[in-house]
């Protein structure tokens, strides 16, 4: 690392839209920011809210995000939390298309169509049927 740069860092900014969390994750998510973002978002999962929204608005996702969002899948199906990401920016984009994950992850443009597919998902899987 030379004098001009600074170590990788990623910040996360929680909302609540009517039980529904949405996290803001920005900056770096890589391989040294990753388990801090991965626990506060883990942390969120536990709380069991009616559905967790992840909007990637980073500047670089390296492969331990990606290995992350899949942990954050698994653990938020088990737990019965309505998961759906947002990654509309191409610094998450690309490497999601890359990897395959864009198929395997719930997805969405905006933070507001994934606020609407958490709620629809919820209440469908509400009715008896």
């Amino acid at each position: 690392m030379t004098a001009g740069e600074t170590a990788s860092t990623a910040g996360m900014k929680t909302s609540d839209h009517d039980g529904v969390v949405v996290a803001v994750i920005s900056g770096e998510l890589d391989m040294i920011s990753v388990d801090g973002i991965g626990t506060a978002l883990f942390d969120q999962v536990d709380k069991r809210p009616a559905g967790l929204v992840v909007e990637l608005a980073v500047d670089f996702m390296g492969s331990s995000a990606l290995s992350m969002l899949l942990e954050l899948n698994a653990r938020s199906q088990r737990e019965g939390v309505e998961l759906v990401i947002v990654a509309a920016q191409a610094a998450a984009v690309r490497p999601m298309m890359a990897s395959a994950l864009s198929q395997v992850l719930p997805l969405a443009q905006s933070v507001d169509e994934a606020v609407k597919l958490v709620r629809e998902e919820r209440e469908s899987s509400e009715k008896p049927g």
